[in-house]
C-alpha cells in the first residue's frame, strides 16, 4: 500500500508549463484594466448623478411651491389650535400635497451618488488604480 502511495505522489509532481509566468502576468494586467474601467465608470456615474441632482432638486423645490405644501405646513405655526383639533385631516392634507415623484427622483439620485462614491472610495482604498510603473524604492 505504501509503495503505491509513494508512486502516486511521484507521478503527481507538478511541472509548470513554460508560458505560466506569461499567462499569470496577462491575467494580472487584464484584472488591472478591468479595475481601471470600473473606477472610471463609478466616477462618471457619481459625477453625472451629482450634476443631475441640481436641476432635479430645483424641480423638487418648484413642485413643493406649486403643490401648496408650504401653505399646509405653515398652519402648524400660525393656527396650531386648528391643527390639534383636526390633526388627522391635517396630516392627510399635508401628505397629499407632497410631490412624490420629485421626492423619488431626488432621493434616487442621492442614493446613486452615494453608492458610486462608496464604490470609488473602495477602489481607491484598495489601490487598484495604480499602474505597475509606480514602484517606489
Amino acid at each position: 500500500m505504501q509503495d503505491k502511495l509513494a508512486e502516486i505522489f511521484k507521478k503527481a509532481k507538478y511541472e509548470p508549463t513554460p508560458d505560466l509566468a506569461f499567462s499569470i502576468l496577462n491575467k494580472v494586467v487584464r484584472e488591472k484594466n478591468i479595475a481601471k474601467f470600473k473606477l472610471w465608470i463609478g466616477t462618471f456615474t457619481g459625477v453625472a448623478s451629482l450634476v443631475t441632482l441640481i436641476p432635479v432638486f430645483q424641480m423638487l423645490l418648484d413642485d413643493l411651491a406649486h403643490s401648496g405644501f408650504y401653505d399646509y405646513f405653515s398652519l402648524i405655526f400660525s393656527d396650531s389650535g386648528m391643527m390639534f383639533s383636526y390633526w388627522k385631516e391635517f396630516t392627510l392634507s399635508l401628505a397629499e400635497s407632497l410631490p412624490m415623484m420629485s421626492i423619488i427622483f431626488t432621493l434616487s439620485l442621492i442614493f446613486i451618488f452615494l453608492l458610486s462614491f462608496r464604490y470609488v472610495m473602495k477602489q481607491i482604498g484598495r489601490n487598484q488604480f495604480i499602474s505597475f510603473g509606480t514602484l517606489s524604492a
